[in-house]
């Protein structure tokens, strides 16, 4: 799994708190943006879904490696409408299978061509980004 932060004002909630998957839990923007940045280098997504946690987009390659990209925002309720930055969290992370699992698939370098997308798209926007080990 990857895991990517930063800090930006570019992702904040365009609805109203009710609207979001919880309280301080944003991310839609960033994940809609991401499924458009994504889709610009060839990696195409699905629509951004809901979770308690925040909002994710999908991919699923040739091979039919199935990777869940996670967006969430590290925030409290109201955060996202001060008009200020606040810190966001995406998630790179494959679906393995058990057969896969057993036999020591990671699907490590497609994590890593999906997460050096997402790094580089947000540095095309001026976002600086880290990779942060888990």
């Amino acid at each position: 799994m990857w895991r990517i932060e930063f800090s930006a004002d570019k992702f904040l909630p365009i609805l109203p708190e009710q609207c979001q998957t919880n309280p301080g839990a944003y991310g839609f923007e960033l994940a809609l943006w991401l499924a458009q940045r994504l889709l610009a280098r060839g990696i195409v997504t699905s629509y951004p879904q809901g979770e308690d946690w925040g909002w994710f987009i999908e991919h699923t390659d040739a091979d039919e490696t199935e990777i869940q990209i996670g967006c969430a925002s590290v925030a409290s309720e109201g955060d996202g409408y001060a008009n200020r930055a606040i810190e966001w969290s995406i998630f790179v992370k494959p679906y393995t299978s058990l057969r896969e699992r057993l036999k020591g698939v990671t699907h490590a370098a497609k994590v890593e061509h999906v997460g050096r997308a997402i790094l580089e798209s947000l540095a095309a926007e001026g976002i600086p980004a880290r990779h942060a080990p888990d």
